[in-house]
């Protein structure tokens, strides 16, 4: 045999079941991925609570841009006294100031999935923010002319390369044994 290929016979009945039940295991991966799909979707949003990447590096902070667009949108002139510094409301408005969450669209958008037997696909799709959620997870360039950086801040499980986090890829492995060692 010089393609490396090799067969197994099975005699013993109880053996052969066995891989019977872990070959029919294996054709059906879907409630295997659904548990792996909830775990992310708890984990995605505790990068938000945590405003952390998944290997526990801050995200980069708001620019001053985007908090003084924050403060103009939410309070406007109530932020800031008569010579144009901040009020004691603007303070308390900017120390409340989460990164990435204004009113928590892309927070609740964040993570949708659907699981079948031998795939999983999740992430923000179908809500109209897919362009939006991977400038603000992978960064990159954007606005006219794309002037203007976005800085890398990572709350969905995936790597710049497209690979599973490394934190993610643990996971997803010890539910695919536990699914398995439960067949």
């Amino acid at each position: 045999m010089s393609d490396n290929s090799f067969e197994i016979q099975v005699i013993n009945d109880s053996v052969g079941q066995a891989l019977g039940q872990l070959l029919a295991q294996a054709h059906n991966l879907r409630p295997a991925l659904l548990d792996f799909a909830e775990w992310a979707k708890a984990e995605t949003d505790q990068r938000f609570a945590d405003q952390a990447d998944w290997h526990g590096q801050p995200w980069a902070p708001n620019a001053e841009l985007t908090l003084a667009n924050y403060l103009r949108n939410h309070g406007g002139s109530k932020n800031f006294k008569k010579d144009g510094k901040l009020s004691a409301a603007g303070t308390r408005r900017l120390a409340a100031k989460r990164i990435l969450q204004v009113d928590g669209t892309l927070r609740r958008a964040a993570f949708s999935y659907d699981a079948t037997s031998d795939s999983l696909r999740f992430g923000p799709w179908g809500n109209g923010l897919d362009a939006y959620a991977a400038i603000q997870n992978f960064g990159g360039k954007a606005g006219r002319g794309l002037k203007v950086t976005i800085p890398m801040r990572q709350y969905l499980p995936v790597d710049v390369d497209g690979t599973l986090a490394a934190p993610a890829e643990a996971k997803l492995l010890d539910i695919l044994a536990t699914h398995f060692q439960q067949s």
